[in-house]
């Protein structure tokens, strides 16, 4: 479903092409300081991020060049309580745990635009960085004397990730009206990761971790629509 999705989005960028009447009408479409939001078109043609969950915008500088940003935002926080109940109070039992994360992308792209006739041609490059935290800590109590007794035993975890890169891409826009376009392009990154975490190990002994990593990633082609304001 997603190849046949993805040759269906190729083949209405060609038939866009085919039909327009002037060759020089996508001149028009961008100009100095416009603007749109983007995103990504789904394997059933629902409209999802393109860069970015919270956002991903373009701007244009001059009508062949311009700056786009992806910023994707998410966290959360958690208390919650289990409770191992029994026929006595003095058995029960209950464990408190504390989560919370937080995970954040930035993109930034400086691209360049050529006109080819039907549409417009662009390639760009530019730095990307991802941040991920979490932390989370569990202890237990123990119903013994008419109370709610906590226990001697505490278990934290606790770790976070950062990834640095340079993100190369190249991909075809194409003109429906004079504010909404589709478009297809290809992606490659390079990147550095690091990752972080502790945990326990055994008693009040913990251990921690350290891992670097270096990648290259095909992102692969993407078809999306932009809506210029």
């Amino acid at each position: 479903m997603k190849k046949l999705s993805k040759l269906i989005m190729l083949m209405l960028i060609v038939f866009s092409m085919l039909l327009a009447n002037d060759k020089d009408s996508t001149n028009s479409f961008i100009k100095d300081k416009s603007q749109c939001l983007q995103f990504q078109i789904g394997s059933d043609f629902s409209l999802d991020s393109f860069q970015g969950s919270t956002i991903s915008y373009k701007k244009h500088i001059a009508k062949n060049r311009a700056y786009r940003v992806g910023i994707s935002i998410s966290g959360q926080v958690q208390d919650r309580i289990d409770f191992d109940d029994s026929d006595s109070d003095s058995l029960d039992y209950r464990q408190l745990k504390d989560n919370d994360a937080l995970d954040i992308e930035l993109i930034g792209q400086y691209l360049r635009y050529h006109t080819n006739r039907y549409s417009f041609f662009y390639y760009g490059y530019g730095p990307s960085i991802i941040y991920s935290r979490s932390n989370q800590k569990y202890h237990s109590e123990d119903y013994t004397t008419g109370d709610w007794q906590e226990s001697s035993e505490e278990r934290k975890y606790s770790g976070y990730s950062i990834q640095i890169g340079l993100e190369l891409v190249a991909g075809v826009e194409v003109f429906l009206t004079k504010s909404i376009s589709i478009h297809g392009e290809y992606s490659e990154e390079i990147s550095y990761k690091r990752t972080w975490y502790k945990q326990p190990y055994t008693g009040n002994i913990y251990r921690t971790m350290e891992i670097n990593e270096y990648l290259l990633n095909a992102g692969g082609v993407e078809f999306g629509c932009s809506f210029y304001f």
